[in-house]
């Protein structure tokens, strides 16, 4: 999860660049969706553990 949330603030300060280079926010943009995209995998993840073992994952 920690990654993830690092991979979108890195889009954020990328994005933030743009005031300096235009093509530095689109960039932003989709390292920011790539961020959300791997929170959202991590909560789904979070969430069907919980449903499926009370909040305890299973040995690996």
């Amino acid at each position: 999860m920690i990654a993830a949330a690092t991979v979108f603030w890195l889009g954020v300060g990328i994005g933030a660049l743009g005031l300096v280079e235009n093509d530095l926010y689109v960039i932003g943009l989709l390292i920011m969706l790539i961020g959300v995209i791997g929170v959202l995998v991590r909560v789904t993840d979070w969430l069907s553990d919980r449903e499926r073992g009370l909040g305890r994952r299973a040995p690996r």
